[in-house]
């Protein structure tokens, strides 16, 4: 098992340029104790005859439906519900301003 330590965790924290103070340290380097254990755990487990998969759901089949033409409403219909119009449009807030 790969073993942690201070200087590593520094190293760490360094490399990252993520600022840690000591009792963040202490807890970081609990946090990937536990981490690399349970890591070491799942190596232990028996893989010999499972078969590698790019995902979990392989075998499913995309279910969606093909896009079809529909019954739509009219202009008028659906714009006297807005709450701003202008020129047959729905009006909305401006999102992106320009500089």
């Amino acid at each position: 098992m790969t073993t942690l330590n201070r200087d590593t965790i520094r190293y760490l924290t360094q490399l990252s340029r993520i600022a840690c103070s000591e009792a963040e340290q202490e807890s970081l380097l609990a946090d990937l104790q536990k981490i690399l254990s349970y890591i070491e755990k799942l190596n232990e487990i028996d893989t010999e005859n499972v078969t590698p998969c790019n995902h979990v759901l392989q075998d499913i089949m995309n279910v969606c439906r093909e896009d079809e033409v529909g019954k739509t409403l009219p202009r008028e219909e659906f714009l006297a519900n807005a709450p701003d119009k202008t020129g047959g449009y729905i009006r909305v807030p401006t999102v992106i301003k320009k500089s």
